[in-house]
């Protein structure tokens, strides 16, 4: 794994020249469930041990997204996101998989199979879960600035497509420039999905007026 790693960050182009097929889609979901798991389990301990230190009865510290959402039904849909973090582990690899291949197709046709485009966007995908899945942990305690995190969100996305369209333009023997078309939609969905997330837990965000008042009712 810590091999895998290196060769995505230091040599993106040379790991994606060989592609066998069929595609092992297990040792890929394997490889992100190790990389985005432990994170998660750590999330899951750390507020797990923040609610019992928690006096009963205190305030909710206010949230952006309480300006659309009442506080009860958004802590609820936080609490459900964190949970299903593993089921939606696959779903994200196999969608992001299925729109880059999509976006091969429509500029200029695939070489490859669409578990060919699946094993691109899924090994870029493991390093970029790491990143999030550690950025987690002070998210959800509520250490991290709006500000913040849209500027780090922005840079994992840029990384992310960057990385993704070498990852197809190697795999399908296109152009790179053709990769990063393909790699658009992808990572779109990776960046709305993870914001759409982090906006429960954020306590500004910009662009959104948060609420008055540093706490709400519980």
């Amino acid at each position: 794994m810590r091999q895998t790693l290196v060769s995505l960050i230091l040599r993106p182009a040379q790991s994606f020249r060989v592609c066998p097929e069929p595609i092992d889609h297990g040792r890929v979901l394997r490889f992100l469930a190790t990389l985005r798991l432990p994170p998660w389990i750590a999330l899951l301990a750390a507020l797990a041990f923040q609610h019992m230190s928690t006096p009963e009865g205190s305030g909710v510290p206010m949230r952006s997204v309480y300006a659309f959402l009442e506080p009860p039904l958004a802590r609820v849909l936080s609490l459900w996101v964190v949970l299903m973090i593993p089921v939606g582990l696959p779903l994200l690899y196999f969608v992001s998989g299925l729109l880059a291949h999509i976006g091969v197709a429509l500029t200029g046709g695939a070489s490859r199979s669409i578990g060919a485009s699946m094993r691109a966007c899924g090994y870029v995908l493991g390093l970029v879960l790491l990143v999030l899945g550690v950025l987690d942990i002070p998210l959800y305690l509520g250490q991290v600035p709006g500000d913040a995190y849209v500027v780090v969100l922005g840079t994992v996305g840029l990384v992310y497509w960057s990385l993704t369209g070498i990852a197809l333009a190697r795999t399908h023997q296109i152009g790179v420039p053709r990769g990063w078309m393909a790699a658009l939609l992808p990572t779109l969905v990776l960046v709305a999905v993870t914001f759409g997330r982090a906006w429960l837990e954020l306590t500004n965000v910009p662009g959104f007026r948060t609420p008055g008042g540093p706490y709400a009712l519980p």
